[in-house]
């Protein structure tokens, strides 16, 4: 797999692969969990959006396993553990001394000489020594013979595992495709009687998109509270708050726009005109970000209008619906600029998108342009009208930024 250095290390950290997806499946028989490691191989290469999909490799390597008759070893004053230790040191030696050569130390090993391990025939005529001297052949207490083994047994928490790991091609998104791969894998691992976990780096996605969520509700519950103090008025705080929903309309259009993998073909799709099965733009960390950015710059905007209206009203004398037209055009030329100012400095790197270096700062430029968009022209007409709305019966200003001050 192509990808950084920090991301796989990061990948690792969290799952041990460095996909995008780690399936792992835990179960206690090894032929099984490699069987269905495979089905589940050749099921998700079929979906769409999947790419380096890959069971863990193993190699099937040539073995000669020992496995003892627990009453023939009682019967020689053996146990495994005994007889198992003695084989060791006839085939790998047993370290005797050490020869001190100048400046060099060797090990002095004992072992059987190589033509009498030469073949696993020769096994059988190993002599074990018990506890009260008894002497009997390997072959007269166990059972060994050549075998295909796997050379990797994962486990993890005490448990056998197969991990499965999958990647996401360019333009799906993340979450929709994980949903689609436990929606495949799921029946599979249930079938055979195994348990499933998913890893991998939309662990990290999901906990950061509900940490930006949540930290995205608590900056709009406090400037609405900081509005409502300064003002005294819940309606004018609902009113600047209102450029909130208008700057969002923006920044999901562009997400829509620029990450989806066809647009005309998920317009088609969305509408019903048979276009081809729709693919979800991808909502990444850096475009939740971008979305965050875009509160300060929607209520800035409305709190200039406001402001603006209200000042009209109190110091000029000037009536609701005077004070609503006049401030209107009189603030329109200041939150182009403001816009304007912004959306300069953000489009070279919302046209930089693709290049290298450019995932994080590229996807909040986006959003963040879009946003200033539809926030700054919807700003225009929709806070006119919800201010001559919310203040036409009561008649009277508001004070944004200045506290109203009662004559003596």
């Amino acid at each position: 797999m192509v990808g950084q250095p920090i991301e796989h290390r990061m990948s690792h950290l969290l799952s041990g692969t460095p996909a995008a997806i780690a399936i792992d499946v835990y179960g206690d028989d090894l032929d099984g969990l490699r069987a269905v490691a495979k089905r589940i191989e050749s099921v998700l290469q079929s979906i769409p959006g999947t790419r380096d999909v890959a069971a863990n490799r193993e190699i099937m390597v040539a073995s000669v396993p020992i496995r003892y008759r627990a009453e023939d070893l009682a019967a020689a004053g053996l146990t495994p553990a005994a007889a198992a230790e003695q084989v060791r040191q006839a085939l790998h030696g047993e370290t005797v001394a050490e020869i001190n050569e100048g400046i060099r130390r060797l090990d002095l090993v004992v072992r059987l000489a190589d033509e009498e391990r030469a073949r696993i025939d020769q096994l059988g005529e190993l002599i074990l020594r018990g506890e009260h001297g008894a002497m009997v052949r390997l072959g007269d207490v166990a059972d060994f013979g050549p075998e295909m083994t796997s050379n990797l047994i994962a486990r993890e928490n005490a448990r056998r595992k197969a991990v499965v790991s999958v990647n996401v091609a360019a333009g799906y998104n993340l979450g929709d495709l994980v949903a689609e791969v436990r929606a495949k894998v799921d029946p599979i691992v249930a079938e055979a009687g195994f348990t499933v976990r998913y890893g991998g780096q939309f662990e990290a996605q999901q906990s950061a998109a509900r940490t930006i969520l949540l930290m995205g509700s608590v900056v709009a519950v406090v400037m609405f509270l900081l509005l409502q103090l300064t003002t005294g008025r819940s309606r004018t705080a609902l009113l600047v708050m209102l450029n909130l929903p208008l700057a969002l309309i923006g920044g999901v259009v562009a997400v829509f726009v620029s990450e989806s993998p066809s647009v005309l073909a998920n317009v088609q799709s969305l509408m019903g005109l048979g276009g081809d099965r729709y693919v979800a733009p991808v909502l990444s960390i850096a475009s939740l970000v971008g979305f965050v950015t875009l509160f300060g710059i929607a209520v800035r905007n409305g709190i200039l209008l406001v402001n603006h209206f209200d000042h009209l009203q109190r110091h000029e004398g000037r009536s609701l619906v005077e004070a609503v037209v006049q401030g209107s055009m009189e603030r329109l030329v200041p939150i182009l600029m403001t816009a304007l100012t912004a959306a300069l400095g953000l489009l070279p790197l919302a046209l930089a998108a693709g290049e290298p270096g450019s995932e994080l700062l590229a996807p909040l430029a986006v959003v963040v342009l879009g946003g200033l968009v539809s926030s700054t022209f919807l700003n225009l007409f929709v806070v006119p009208v919800g201010y001559a709305l919310a203040f036409a019966r009561a008649g009277t200003s508001i004070a944004l930024l200045e506290p109203e001050v009662t004559p003596a």
